[in-house]
């Protein structure tokens, strides 16, 4: 029996300044390596904050984008404004079908239909009688007054 194993290497422990300046050189490497990350880094940042660059680099995202929000906020109104019109519709059918029922519980309080909406010709009437009354008060008041009719000349 030979004394220790013939495969096993005796390890070699470098000398302690050896080793020193290995762990500074690694650390040093580790560093610039950092240092370049953290500079790269510092870059995408200022890149990706910046948008006017980002707008002339993706236009057509930019223009995507508005697009989504257009048809978002057109949605949402369309939304809003036919389900106001669907409520409309909704009270006006309840407010139908309420008189509805009145009318079939007492139909004595039904009131009469509405005579015909008055005409051009019932319009001049009107406007005529009215020209007529103003005179006739005129007259009146100036009788009544006792002053003397002036005289246009």
């Amino acid at each position: 029996m030979g004394e220790g194993t013939p495969r096993v290497m005796k390890v070699v422990e470098p000398k302690p300044a050896e080793q020193a300046r290995s762990l500074e050189t690694e650390i040093e490497h580790l560093r610039t390596r950092l240092d370049r990350s953290l500079s790269e880094l510092d870059r995408r940042r200022h890149d990706l904050l910046d948008y006017k660059l980002q707008l002339r680099r993706h236009p057509q995202l930019l223009l995507i984008a508005g697009g989504v929000m257009l048809l978002l906020f057109g949605g949402v109104a369309y939304s809003v404004s036919s389900s106001r019109r669907q409520s409309l519709a909704v009270r006006r059918a309840r407010k139908y079908k309420g008189a509805m029922r009145r009318a079939v519980d007492h139909p004595e309080n039904v009131a009469r239909p509405r005579a015909r909406e008055s005409g051009v010709a019932a319009k001049i009437l009107a406007s005529i009688g009215t020209t007529v009354a103003v005179a006739l008060t005129r007259k009146l008041l100036e009788r009544t007054v006792n002053t003397p009719p002036q005289v246009n000349q």
